[in-house]
C-alpha cells in the first residue's frame, strides 16, 4: 500500500508526461462547464424557491419534483453525465498509460476509441446511483415512522452501500486495461473483496496526501499572491496534480498487489 502511494509520487516527478491526459481531459471539461454552467446554476435554483412548493408530505416529495421540474432533472442529469464521461476518460487513459506502459498518446487514443464503453459504465453507475437513491429514500420513510430501530436500519444501509461502492473502486482502472464493463465490475469485486484492509487504508492514505496538497493551495491562496488572477492557473496545477496522483495510485496498487 505504502509502495503504491510513494510510486505514485515518483511517477509524477519522473514521467510528467503523464500530466498530459490530465491537461486535455480537465481543459476539455472546463470549456464544457463553462459553457454550461450558467444555465444549470439557473436552472438549480429553481429548486430552491422553496415559496413556489404546495404543501406535500415527505413521501410525494419525488413525484412532485418528477412531475414539475422532469425537464429540468433531465438537463442537469444530462450535463452531470458528459461531466462524469470526460472524467472517466481521464482516469481510462491514466490507467491504460500504467498498464501498458507504452505512449501516453497511445492511452489518451485509447479512452477516445472506448467512449462508447465508458458511456456505457457511466449510465449503468448512474442507475445503481438511482436504485441507490430510491432504496435510500425508502429506508430514510421508514426511519422516521419508526425511530430509533429505523435511523439505525438506515445508518446500517448507508454503510452497506459505502461497503459495495469500495468493491467498485477499481473498475476505472480495469476499464483501462481493456476489460469488459461486466468483467471490470467482476474483477474489481473479486480484488477488493481480497485486499480490503488494504483498499481501505490505501483509500485514507489518498485523503491523507490530498489533504496536504489541498493544505498547501490554501495556504498559498491566503498570501498576497492569493489575490492575483494567477490564482486560477494555481487552481488548475493542483487539482491537476491531485486527480492524476489519485488515478495513478489504483492501477499502481493493483500492478504491485498482484505481483
Amino acid at each position: 500500500m505504502i509502495k503504491s502511494l510513494t510510486e505514485s509520487v515518483l511517477m509524477l516527478i519522473k514521467k510528467p508526461q503523464i500530466l498530459i491526459p490530465g491537461i486535455i481531459f480537465l481543459l476539455t471539461d472546463f470549456i464544457f462547464r463553462y459553457l454550461t454552467e450558467e444555465s444549470a446554476i439557473e436552472t438549480m435554483f429553481k429548486f430552491f424557491e422553496f415559496s413556489s412548493y404546495p404543501v406535500f408530505t415527505l413521501d410525494k416529495m419525488p413525484f412532485y419534483f418528477l412531475s414539475s421540474y422532469s425537464g429540468e432533472a433531465i438537463f442537469l442529469t444530462l450535463i452531470l453525465g458528459i461531466s462524469s464521461i470526460i472524467g472517466l476518460m481521464f482516469s481510462v487513459s491514466i490507467a491504460n498509460y500504467v498498464f501498458e506502459k507504452k505512449s501516453i498518446i497511445n492511452s489518451v487514443v485509447f479512452a477516445v476509441k472506448n467512449l462508447m464503453k465508458i458511456t456505457g459504465f457511466v449510465l449503468f453507475f448512474g442507475l445503481i446511483l438511482l436504485f441507490s437513491a430510491a432504496v435510500l429514500w425508502i429506508v430514510m420513510l421508514f426511519a422516521l415512522a419508526a425511530g430509533l430501530i429505523g435511523i439505525t436500519l438506515l445508518l446500517l444501509v448507508i454503510l452497506l452501500m459505502g461497503f459495495v461502492l469500495i468493491h467498485f473502486a477499481f473498475v476505472p482502472a480495469l476499464l483501462g486495461k481493456g476489460m469488459k464493463i461486466k468483467e471490470a465490475f467482476k474483477e474489481s469485486w473479486n480484488f477488493s473483496s481480497k485486499n480490503l484492509m488494504q483498499l481501505i487504508l490505501l483509500l485514507i492514505g489518498i485523503t491523507i496526501i490530498n489533504f496536504i496538497l489541498g493544505q498547501v493551495y490554501l495556504q498559498i491562496l491566503n498570501t498576497s499572491f492569493g489575490e492575483t488572477d494567477l490564482m486560477i492557473l494555481v487552481e488548475m496545477v493542483f487539482s491537476l496534480i491531485i486527480l492524476s496522483y489519485t488515478n495513478i495510485v489504483f492501477p499502481l496498487f493493483y500492478l504491485n498487489t498482484n505481483k
